[in-house]
């Protein structure tokens, strides 16, 4: 049956030994127009509360014994700014935009270099070459990777069945991924998205 799945598919997490998990000066996240990163990331500390903490709760050592700190990693990206590892869903694998799980503050809110807390950000690629170039963006425009809809979603849709083969989605999921995917395509292409840029 289309919603049945056979096995349990293996984990797909980032490594350091494949250089899909890196250390935050090290992100190769493309010169997209109007975004910025930061390698500033919070650090996180060894901190000994004393030996009966760990157990009991019972706090020994106040103020704690602050030691080294622990090492910051963060996935890598490809050259649209989408991570590497993972499980790709057919949105990030046949991308119309830039998809990151962070975001930076917005300057009328807080330190534009810091990064905002749970905060996910969308960038839209550039929809013809013609904009590519006028705003000098890296990525490719969505007129340069697709044909048109058809091929924009066939391409979607292979991605889906990709992952029913893999386990990762049901065969009655593929439909309803297809049919989102056209409405992004349709928004992407709207006056709407034109007039804000997509953003």
């Amino acid at each position: 049956m289309g919603g049945h799945r056979s096995r349990t598919p293996s984990s797909r997490y980032p490594h350091v030994a494949d250089g899909t998990l890196v250390r935050p000066d090290r992100l190769r996240f493309p010169k997209v127009p109007g975004v910025t990163t930061s390698t500033a990331v919070k650090g996180a500390y060894r901190v000994d509360y004393g030996p009966g903490f760990a157990k009991d709760g019972v706090i020994t050592h106040e103020p704690p014994r602050v030691g080294g700190a622990f090492p910051i990693l963060v996935p890598q990206v490809d050259a649209d700014g989408n991570g590497l590892a993972g499980v790709r869903m057919p949105e990030l694998a046949v991308p119309l935009a830039t998809y990151t799980g962070w975001n930076l503050f917005n300057p009328r809110s807080g330190p534009r270099d810091a990064l905002a807390s749970m905060q996910g950000s969308y960038v839209a690629f550039p929809r013809t070459s013609a904009e590519r170039k006028q705003a000098n963006d890296p990525r490719l425009s969505i007129q340069e990777r697709y044909r048109d809809k058809d091929h924009y979603l066939a391409l979607i849709r292979s991605a889906a069945r990709q992952l029913v083969d893999e386990g990762f989605l049901l065969g009655d999921d593929v439909p309803s991924i297809s049919q989102a995917a056209g409405r992004h395509w349709d928004y992407v292409w709207s006056p709407v998205a034109s007039s804000t840029g997509g953003r």
